[in-house]
């Protein structure tokens, strides 16, 4: 998720063609031609802003949750809006599995135990609920 913003900073319109070697912006194609559409000082200078502006915007997030390091940040210090009145902090969203949870057979979420029972290490289809 953090790369797709500076891919709006250097150009990307999402065409949703970048494996077809023609995006329309240059930005993610081998072919020399459409390269051109690229003007590389301009982007850097817009990827550059963007990242001093990411940066400002982290340090007065971390400043306003009385935070020194990025480290810091906790699911209690995030915030998500569920409805027009109503928000609640991501430490109550999401359950959060301890060190080698999964590995104990203990796990404290019917979620993440249902998931893990699902899981198989010799293919990417899960097995059946």
């Amino acid at each position: 998720n953090s790369a797709r913003g500076f891919m709006f900073a250097i150009g990307c319109i999402q065409s949703q063609s970048c494996h077809t070697n023609h995006c329309p912006t240059g930005v993610a194609t081998q072919d020399e031609r459409r390269q051109q559409a690229l003007v590389v000082p301009d982007k850097a200078e817009r990827v550059f802003h963007y990242h001093q502006n990411t940066l400002k915007a982290l340090a007065e997030l971390l400043a306003a949750a009385g935070l020194s390091h990025p480290s810091q940040v906790e699911a209690r210090h995030l915030a998500r809006r569920m409805t027009g009145t109503e928000i609640r902090l991501y430490s109550q969203l999401h359950h959060f599995l301890k060190p080698g949870e999964l590995l104990s057979g203990a796990i404290g979420s019917e979620f993440y135990e249902r998931m893990w029972h699902m899981a198989h290490a010799e293919r990417f289809e899960p097995l059946a609920a």
